[in-house]
């Protein structure tokens, strides 16, 4: 094969995809070229070669082609000169793939180290990276005391030709403070990477992956989010950048999101057993995966499947073909460090209970949970159990009556005391479902109490009975029966016999019944409701005078509802404000949730700061105990509160994403909507990546919280994000959507044109010429119904381009008359534009006119001589 033949060989291999093809061909054709007497050539075949081994899963083999290559640019160096540079290029790079392949001994790692030491040095080139390259090796075999003297005297050395690009250093860089478990440190370095500062073509790509979990670990969750929401999309399908897909899917397991962590290993699924070309990378993309699983497994989701698998199933191949990588890492490095490492990473416990990402998907509901057994010494006695359910009905807590439930279920033989208390809260659960067994089992246990001696008890039941008569509908009764209960605790308390919070509770009926009367009722008589305020105010002295905090507190509350009735904002407020206060200092702040939320509701309007602190004060009171459809109101209206501050996006998205995790399995719509309330916020702060995946995860569904016009505006915000993004085919399908969304629409014929004009942007881009020829067009006209000059021609004048373009494309060039330059396509279009302008010009020279008039003549000059320099 002569040298002509080689040349146009090598030419026809590099159209061919990666793989085995590839480089059994490039083989044969280095021997081909090896018998020749052109080394240049040779060198050549031999760097195509090595560059599809590192690329083909055979970077193994990469120092024999290396060796036969430095022999010739050791003796022929004046044939390969101009390749030298790329040689020492791709001998920095070979070196740092044997450093990672666990096949290749530690002395064949430092021996080719050595050589590259050498051979830099030689040539003047600064050791920067070499020393990179030592101190990445050193960390490997877990001396981070020469890992970090190598990394800190390779960021003294100079920079030069032969250093990574400032990008692919500062990961490096972050990669060995992280190793070094220096989080902060870390993502100092990366800072230029994660903002936006730096990138090439793997970055920030990698280093958005690698810092998720030190983001969230130092606190900086919007951040986390961010680089989730930027970096997923950079690395998806990519199998190059396994390892990094495999950070996000452990950021998943980790941070409450492990149904779209599923949802990601489940998309890529088909790397889980494909070939294994980058051991390193597979690895790192495998130990994600596990840490999921392991996360699905303890949630009680092991049947789950992925890619023909149960979790369960795929969970211990999965764990022993990492324990056999990382044995071969142990046996190159004659150490532990490299599987102890992993092992640690593995073991990683939560970071968050959820870190809300606007992802849709949600795992079923558990078929097993592991919970380790509680061992028998852990099981609490039943003197701890009834304790705890008589400290919880002191502080009315939520709860109270399932301690008592499981009191009867100690299995123990219960006191009649207890077993009495154990009735009154069985027929206390019948209140809400069945009020008449309610209040036949209340009056029942009332009688046991009494038979007992016990008449503080005995009153607090008979009172329960009473507003449970009131709910079955019979206000009379159930009054004449809290009036008679309030006058025996009134006697009872004068004889010594209750406590002021036993008498108050006793009390307690009258005014609740009196106060439910008024609901209900759209406009109660003015005498009633302050009479009914007139009952809350005595009984909310006596709870001051008697210093019964927790009766105290719900009068305000009640005070409060009364208030707002009879139109006393002010005098409402006080109440809720004064009721929240004195529940959370009883240590009841769930009690609190109502009046917070009722006054950050009353709030918003004027404050929405103050608002925003007291829903999410009502959240924190609630907690665990808080109904999760109360949750999310809460959160939307935190939502808006936000939403009304200037400059507060960023906490915007972070709370809209909070209410869109809340809503999810309550409302769709509402979960949508605040999807869609993030990634418009990250679409203001100019952050499309982060608004792109948000939009992307929600728009097939965004007709089911909005109208047409609503939905052609988040079409648009789409696009726009989408066009920031260089994604320009996929902005115009949406700007066209949008469009057709809103043009049978009268009052929308601007917001028509606006779109129809930015589909054609998107489409130019896209190299859609007809099609963007078409939305100009159309553009144009809309903007003429308008009598919008401006916009109308710019669209005009773009089409012309157009066109211009596109018959300068199609010329072949076959040397036939010559047509007038003036009389083609492009320039014809443009003298239009201009004839319109000068004959508006005419009638109305305006500044804008004028203005337009004039560009219109420039770029048709500019046409001309295009044409004359084509001829």
């Amino acid at each position: 094969m002569n040298v002509t033949d080689i040349q146009a060989a090598l030419d026809a291999i590099s159209e061919l995809p990666r793989g085995q093809v590839k480089i059994e061909r490039l083989e044969r054709l280095a021997a081909d070229a090896r018998a020749t007497d052109d080394r240049a050539l040779e060198g050549e075949v031999l760097l195509a070669l090595i560059e599809a081994q590192e690329w083909g899963g055979e970077r193994d083999r990469m120092p024999i082609a290396f060796g036969r290559l430095l022999r010739i640019l050791d003796d022929f160096p004046d044939q390969l000169g101009e390749q030298a540079d790329m040689i020492h290029w791709q001998l920095k790079w070979m070196t740092y793939n044997l450093l990672s392949s666990p096949t290749v001994p530690l002395e064949t790692t430092y021996r080719w180290l050595d050589e590259l030491q050498s051979r830099y040095r030689q040539r003047g080139y600064s050791p920067r990276p070499i020393l990179a390259l030592r101190s990445c090796l050193a960390g490997d075999l877990g001396d981070h005391r020469a890992a970090s003297a190598a990394m800190e005297a390779s960021l003294s050395a100079p920079r030069d030709e032969m250093a990574d690009c400032d990008a692919c250093e500062r990961n490096d860089w972050g990669t060995w403070r992280a190793d070094m478990g220096d989080d902060a440190g870390a993502l100092e370095h990366w800072a230029p990477l994660i903002d936006g500062e730096r990138s090439c073509a793997e970055e920030p790509h990698r280093v958005l992956a690698k810092a998720l979990l030190p983001l969230v670990r130092t606190g900086r969750l919007d951040d986390a989010r961010g680089a989730y929401l930027r970096g997923y999309p950079m690395v998806r399908r990519d199998g190059n950048l396994r390892s990094s897909v495999g950070y996000h899917i452990e950021f998943c397991a980790l941070t409450g999101n492990e149904a779209r962590g599923l949802e990601i290993l489940t998309e890529h699924a088909s790397w889980l057993t494909g070939p294994r070309d980058d051991v390193s990378e597979q690895l790192g993309f495998l130990s994600g995966a596990v840490v999921l699983l392991r996360r699905l497994v303890a949630l009680g989701h092991g049947d789950l499947p992925v890619g023909g698998r149960s979790v369960d199933e795929l969970l211990a191949p999965l764990e022993r073909e990492i324990a056999d990588v990382c044995a071969r890492y142990d046996a190159r490095n004659g150490s532990t460090v490299f599987s102890e490492r992993v092992a640690a990473r593995l073991a990683r416990d939560p970071l968050l209970d959820r870190l809300p990402l606007g992802a849709s998907a949600v795992l079923p509901r558990p078929s097993a949970v592991s919970v380790p057994a509680t061992p028998p010494s852990a099981e609490p006695t039943l003197d701890e159990l009834v304790a705890e359910a008589r400290r919880l009905s002191a502080i009315w807590h939520p709860h109270a009556d399932n301690a008592w439930r499981r009191v009867a279920e100690a299995g123990e033989p219960l006191s009649e005391e207890l077993a009495a208390e154990v009735a009154y809260a069985e027929a206390r659960a019948l209140v809400a479902g069945d009020p008449a067994a309610a209040h036949e089992a209340l009056l029942a246990v009332a009688e046991r109490f009494a038979a007992l001696n016990d008449q503080a008890a005995a009153l607090r039941t008979r009172a329960g009975a009473a507003l449970a008569r009131f709910h079955m509908g019979d206000p009379a009764v159930a009054g004449e029966l809290a009036r008679a209960v309030s006058a025996d605790a009134g006697d009872a308390y004068a004889a010594g016999k209750l406590t002021p919070d036993d008498y108050l509770t006793a009390r307690r009926a009258v005014p609740v019944i009196a106060m439910g009367a008024l609901a209900g009722r759209e406009d109660p008589p003015r005498a009633e409701v302050e009479a009914v305020i007139v009952l809350l105010e005595a009984e909310h002295a006596l709870a001051l005078k008697h210093d019964v905090p927790l009766r105290a507190a719900a009068y305000e509350d009640m005070l409060a509802r009364v208030r707002f009735q009879l139109g006393d904002q002010e005098g409402a407020r006080a109440h809720l404000v004064a009721a929240a206060t004195r529940f959370a200092e009883a240590g009841a702040g769930w009690h609190a949730v109502d009046a917070l939320h009722m006054l950050a509701g009353v709030t918003l309007d004027e404050n929405p700061k103050e608002a925003e602190e007291l829903a999410g004060r009502a959240i924190e009171h609630g907690g665990a105990l808080l109904a999760p459809d109360r949750a999310a109101q809460l959160s939307s209206l935190i939502v808006d509160a936000i939403s009304r501050q200037p400059e507060r996006e960023l906490d915007l998205a972070g709370a809209a994403l909070a209410a869109a995790a809340r809503w999810q399995g309550i409302s769709e719509p509402d979960t949508l909507h605040n999807t869609f309330t993030a990634a418009r916020a990250y679409h203001t702060l100019d952050r499309p990546a982060e608004a792109a995946a948000l939009f992307e995860e929600a728009m097939p569904k965004v007709e089911v919280p909005y109208a047409p016009p609503m939905v052609a505006m988040t079409r648009a915000q789409f696009g726009e994000c989408l066009r920031e993004l260089g994604r320009h085919r996929d902005a115009a399908e949406q700007f066209v959507e949008a469009a057709r969304l809103v043009q049978d629409d009268p009052d929308s014929t601007r917001t028509h044109a606006e779109l129809a004009w930015s589909a054609a942007l998107a489409l130019e881009y896209a190299e859609e010429t007809p099609q963007a020829l078409a939305a100009y067009r159309r553009a144009a006209e809309l903007w003429g119904d308008l009598g919008e000059v401006v916009p109308r021609v710019r669209c005009l004048r773009s089409a012309a381009w157009l066109i211009h373009w596109e018959e300068a494309s199609d010329d072949p060039g076959d040397g036939g008359d010559p047509i007038d330059p003036m009389e083609r396509p492009g320039p014809v279009a443009m003298r239009a534009v201009l004839a319109e302008l000068e004959s508006l010009a005419e009638q109305d020279a305006s500044e804008e006119v004028m203005a337009e008039l004039a560009t219109t003549r420039e770029q048709l000059e500019y046409m001309i001589p295009d044409d004359d320099e084509d001829d």
